[in-house]
């Protein structure tokens, strides 16, 4: 670790506390305005909040909030940060308890759990725009040499440049094969000259971005780099991500290795449902004002039904219809009830013409079908509001890859496949990294790890990410 992050990794420390101790000053002084009631003297309600505080900062230490992990995203912080924070207070309240203490107000305890998530939170937040600021001027940066020459390292680049506050300075690449680099300038020479161009350079990370480089050579890589105290990343190949998710057992004497679908089982695939049968009546509640607006509107822009069903396919291949908003006329609606096969013509006719997806999912760039309010409704995703119904009813989750129609399943590989295994979702992983604008094989390799890495916390963070993902400017639709 550089020593740039040991200050700001212990920095947070003194922070914290300060942070935490403002939290029940603002508690105490919020609550003793309120109203006449009994409360401790001022001194004595001091006392009791410095001898608190040391075990708070053990419970952010057990929380991980103190963790040396570099580019630990602010979701991944703010839920420790919750954790910690709600732990202390739980210490709070046993020692009340326990102690059988005439307490003062129990509110006090409430405010001083929501000012202490502003309050630390905020400090966080400050401390990560300080560090942020130091890596333009290059004080922090880890060097970063890249190992390949494919998409792979294309991506990795692509996104160091897109995100600075991950902290990495690129000296150059390391090539692999003679594939023709999109970064020629930044080429320092071939994987036999490895240990030559790391040590004629100052370097803090190596990625290595090639699955096919041989075990033996990774290998000596990893020693090589280890003695220098350098350290080394690989970006896994196919069967590395596939055994990320294993659960070991035995058969009488005999370990056996299960190869998992998803940590969707058991009581994941119980909270996951609680979460989108709560979910999706919270969201019919507070979006039903929208969704009757535009289903007024809809009346009087074109004739036909508000809602359109599509048929798209689901977890293990089973085939649901898909409620939306209906965006084009009806008469350029694909299905039986809609426009039928001149509609599907036209179809055809535009995704050989305009489509602007790479893969089996099309996307007809400026779609001469939609309606004007139509175009709002798909700008603005109000489109997709009446899927809630689908997910309340069990076809569909409020995280998860979106569902396909048939024709285009049908032009899925093998691998893609994988997105079916569990149930489609409004929102997920793609959605926030790029909706439609991305390659449908990007999409799917996102989707792939959310189903093999799912969590209920990744859920809420992907839904606490949605809106974000919303409002950023796309490609004409």
């Amino acid at each position: 670790m550089k020593r740039s992050e040991l200050f700001f990794n212990f920095i947070l420390v003194p922070i914290d506390i300060l942070m935490v101790f403002l939290a029940f000053v603002s508690a105490y002084s919020y609550r003793s305005k309120m109203e006449i009631i009994y409360i401790w003297p001022y001194d004595q309600y001091l006392h009791f909040v410095l001898m608190v505080l040391p075990f708070w900062i053990v419970i952010f230490a057990l929380a991980g909030l103190y963790s040396s992990s570099k580019n630990k995203r602010f979701f991944d912080q703010f839920a420790s940060i919750v954790l910690g924070i709600s732990s202390g207070v739980m210490l709070v309240v046993a020692w009340i308890f326990l102690s059988r203490t005439f307490f003062f107000s129990r509110l006090v305890v409430v405010y001083a759990w929501v000012f202490a998530l502003i309050y630390v939170t905020l400090g966080r937040l400050l401390v990560g725009i300080i560090q942020i600021y130091l890596y333009r001027y290059g004080i922090g940066t880890h060097q970063l040499i890249i190992i390949g020459d494919g998409d792979t390292t294309d991506l990795i680049i692509k996104e160091m440049q897109n995100n600075p506050s991950l902290g990495y300075r690129l000296i150059g690449l390391i090539q692999t094969k003679n594939n023709n680099s999109k970064n020629h300038s930044k080429i320092l020479g071939k994987i036999e000259d490895f240990e030559k161009i790391i040590s004629s350079r100052q370097v803090d990370d190596v990625i290595l971005a090639d699955s096919s480089v041989p075990e033996k050579t990774i290998a000596n890589m990893i020693d090589f780099c280890h003695n220098r105290r350098i350290i080394f990343k690989e970006v896994p190949n196919f069967f590395q991500v596939q055994t990320a998710n294993v659960k070991v057992s035995s058969l009488a004497t005999i370990p056996i290795v299960e190869f998992m679908i998803t940590p969707i089982t058991g009581w994941g695939r119980i909270l996951k449902r609680l979460l989108d049968t709560i979910g999706s009546l919270i969201g019919i509640i507070i979006f039903s004002p929208f969704m009757i607006i535009s289903a007024i509107i809809l009346k009087f822009d074109s004739p036909g039904p508000v809602i359109y069903k599509n048929e798209r396919v689901g977890k293990a291949g089973k085939k649901f219809f898909l409620y939306k908003f209906r965006t084009m006329k009806i008469e350029y609606c694909t299905g039986d009830k809609y426009g039928g096969k001149s509609a599907e013509d036209l179809e055809k006719k535009l995704i050989k013409e305009k489509n602007e997806r790479v893969g089996p999912v099309y996307k007809v760039l400026g779609d001469p079908r939609r309606t004007k309010f139509g175009k709002f409704l798909e700008r603005s995703s109000i489109d997709e509001l009446p899927q809630f119904f689908n997910v309340l009813m069990g076809q569909m989750s409020l995280v998860g890859p979106r569902p396909h129609q048939p024709r285009e399943v049908d032009k899925y590989q093998s691998w893609h496949k994988k997105v079916l295994r569990i149930k489609p979702g409004i929102t997920g992983m793609a959605q926030i990294a790029g909706r439609s604008d991305l390659d449908f094989d990007d999409e799917a390799r996102l989707d792939i790890y959310y189903i093999e890495n799912w969590s209920l916390w990744l859920d809420i963070k992907i839904i606490l990410k949605t809106p974000f993902a919303l409002i950023k400017p796309r490609k004409n639709v």
